[in-house]
């Protein structure tokens, strides 16, 4: 199971991926002087890091309002979720199409076709995904990180009030 939470008095978004716990900071917080450090409070770019290498970015994933979209860059590999006016979102991972159905009280499932690869469920400031196959697993970490990033922009704006 991936679970994503944002600490947000630690400014961090805590991702479980099994037994692994990944921290996710965002950009800003790692530049000097204050007003960096409050603009990091409203960010919605964040670069994770995972235990074994604590030093090195592993991923970066950011969301956009304007475009409702979540972006994920692993390495050299970038990808985008895209949104379409009432409709699921859509993501493109590994030459394969992947829709998210999101409904009004916070589940979604991920479909590869027609056959459901994962199942999500959003919380006050928190995304879990479970029920996946293990080779989607990093990315569906990334994908919750985004997944909490976007509910702290909505908040951040008032959306979500």
């Amino acid at each position: 199971m991936i679970q994503a939470t944002a600490r947000v008095l630690k400014n961090i978004i805590e991702v479980r991926v099994g037994d692994e716990t990944w921290v996710g900071r965002p950009i800003e917080a790692g530049q000097a002087g204050l007003s960096r450090r409050i603009a990091a409070l409203f960010s919605t770019e964040y670069v994770t890091y995972r235990p074994g290498t604590p030093n090195e970015v592993h991923s970066t994933v950011s969301y956009h309002a304007k475009s409702d979209e979540i972006r994920i860059q692993i390495g050299e590999e970038h990808w985008r979720t895209h949104s379409t006016t009432f409709g699921p979102l859509t993501i493109e991972y590994g030459g394969v199409n992947y829709l998210i159905i999101e409904r009004l009280t916070g589940r979604f499932a991920i479909l590869r076709g027609t056959e459901p690869v994962g199942i999500g469920q959003l919380g006050f400031r928190s995304c879990s995904i479970r029920d996946y196959p293990v080779d989607l697993e990093i990315f569906l970490a990334n994908l919750a990180l985004g997944y909490v990033i976007r509910t702290l922009t909505w908040e951040s704006v008032g959306w979500g009030a």
